[in-house]
């Protein structure tokens, strides 16, 4: 796998510039207080960190500096290296790390770290009686040093909390649900100059909004990135061989996505090598490669991101899953090879035995609900002794998405945009019945409807002519009746209110810019509502 590291280096500079001035900090406390090793062992984690992180950009120099340094703080920590003796230098190394990361931000290449790292080796084994006291690559170090001290920058760049980015989005919502009502305004006073201030005005808000999510949008690679040496582990620990292969890592998500997926893509991962990679032995029988490969991919379609982990293990037993399902009651025995599958979503398990990876059930039950809440969807593929995959979509941000009203019987639904595909209107006549459903044909598609007035339990408007919002859920159509389309426009999207909770039609609301609240049809639970029994939760 090759990753593009340029797209990290920013990030890799902010965090690294904390970690150099976290050492310089504790040095100094340490220097006040000796006593106080806790200390050093702080420093040896910063130090550590840092380490790793320049090594997974390439930048081998810094990491070779930082595994000195990490020498020495242990000679220190064993009592083999007197802090007194050493702490100047250190101060040096951090001065040079510092030097480093300057030159990298300015597009340079890093500093040459030999005599350096060769100072610090001198240091440590001195320290272990290994070498006469040769104080020339040292006084060179500290020379080297000294030419390489930084000046004071300019700062180009801060960390701001979560909690502000959170905070100036609620207030760019406000703003935007504000600029709805005056958009009212300017078309009822049909006013030239507030016209034009209005237009002004949203295209500032525009820009403010688009910024703000921009600065709240992170790649996935960071949460991707954490998982090749888990699936190491877990793979030793499970006596398999498994490769690990990740695939757009550059795809950006809203940060309160990016920290809400990890924990599901660990489920997944775990399952993939609990559960779908076999043992290398197993493996060799069904004349497969020793090593298994598991996939991490991302991708963005339209404005969803579209997550799949696959493995090319053994696969799901269909039949053991369905017999486990319809004994436990939760399946009848006519159930489809799409229902049997996805029963391993609510919490069953066929394995034999509980280990530390896997074995209880309740990973994907887990998983299933989180990416619920999200407003994303998952469903599951797979071949016997081919593999499993799962496949996720979730949308790029939870905030604000451009929707389509549509009227019911007098009352106002918003649909995502994302979901639709078509806006048609056909003659009654021309919607037939099916055995538990209706449908319309549209190029030689049969097209199921669900209808919004008898789910919702309220009096039908129907005359000659039907309009339908066909919405598509991954590869399945829909069809929604409605009274009218009316509009589409960008929204905010609020969690559901006390009164509207209950109703799982619904994934939230949103303020238009009269002030009334408008339910969000969930695409999702639509697709699975049954066609006749109104529920009246509206």
């Amino acid at each position: 796998m090759i990753q593009d590291t340029d797209k990290y280096k920013d990030v890799f500079l902010s965090e690294a510039k904390d970690h150099v001035q976290a050492m310089n900090e504790t040095l100094l406390k340490l220097e006040r207080d000796p006593a106080e090793l806790e200390l050093i062992n702080e420093i040896f984690r910063h130090a550590h960190t840092l380490k790793s992180m320049a090594a997974t950009m390439d930048y081998h120099k810094t990491a070779q500096l930082c595994h000195a340094i990490e020498d020495v703080l242990d000679a220190i920590r064993k009592n083999e290296v007197k802090l007194i003796s050493s702490v100047d230098l250190l101060f040096e190394a951090f001065d040079t790390l510092e030097a480093i990361l300057k030159r990298l931000k300015e597009g340079k290449d890093e500093l040459d770290t030999t005599t350096m790292i060769q100072a610090l080796e001198e240091i440590v084994l001195k320290g272990k009686g290994q070498r006469e006291g040769d104080e020339t690559t040292i006084v060179k170090a500290t020379e080297d040093a000294a030419r390489l001290s930084p000046a004071v920058e300019k700062i180009t760049s801060i960390e701001v909390k979560v909690e502000r980015l959170d905070l100036l989005m609620n207030l760019a919502e406000g703003l935007l649900i504000n600029k709805m009502r005056l958009d009212r305004i300017k078309e009822e006073l049909e006013n030239p100059e507030l016209t034009a201030v209005s237009d002004t005005l949203a295209r500032l808000i525009s820009d403010v909004q688009y910024n703000i999510m921009q600065a709240r949008t992170v790649p996935i690679g960071f949460v991707f990135n954490r998982f090749p040496r888990m699936v190491r582990d877990l793979a030793k620990q499970q006596e398999k061989q498994v490769n690990l292969e990740m695939e757009g890592t550059e795809i950006e998500l809203d940060r309160s996505i990016i920290d809400e997926i990890g924990e599901c893509l660990v489920h997944l991962l775990r399952n993939a090598i609990g559960h779908g990679i076999e043992k290398p032995q197993d493996r060799t029988r069904d004349d497969k490669p020793a090593h298994g490969t598991v996939r991490l991919t991302a991708t963005r379609s339209k404005n969803s991101a579209i997550i799949q982990i696959s493995d090319d293990g053994a696969g799901i037993d269909f039949e053991k899953i369905k017999d486990a399902a319809t004994e436990r009651g939760m399946l009848s025995s006519q159930a489809s090879k799409e229902e049997v599958m996805n029963s391993i979503f609510s919490g069953l398990s066929t394995t034999d035995h509980v280990t530390s990876v896997s074995g209880r059930g309740f990973g994907l039950n887990i998983v299933k609900n989180k990416i619920d809440s999200l407003g994303g969807a998952i469903k599951v593929e797979s071949s016997p002794k081919k593999g499993t995959e799962f496949i996720i979509e979730l949308p790029l941000t939870l905030a604000v998405i451009n929707a389509l009203f549509v009227e019911v019987s007098g009352s106002l639904y918003a649909i995502p945009l994302a979901s639709v595909e078509r806006l048609v209107s056909v003659k009654t006549a021309d919607i037939k019945g099916m055995l538990n459903s209706e449908a319309v044909v549209l190029n030689e598609e049969d097209i199921i409807l669900k209808r919004l007035d008898v789910l919702f339990g309220v009096p039908s408007r129907g005359n000659g002519s039907q309009p339908i919002a066909i919405v598509r859920k991954g590869n399945d159509k829909l069809g929604l009746t409605v009274d009218s389309f009316l509009n589409t426009e960008e929204i905010v999207i609020k969690p559901l209110n006390r009164l509207l909770r209950e109703n799982k039609y619904f994934s939230g609301t949103t303020i238009t810019g009269s002030g009334d609240v408008v339910p969000i049809l969930d695409v999702d639970t639509l697709a699975t509502a049954p066609t006749e029994g109104a529920e009246n939760s509206a």
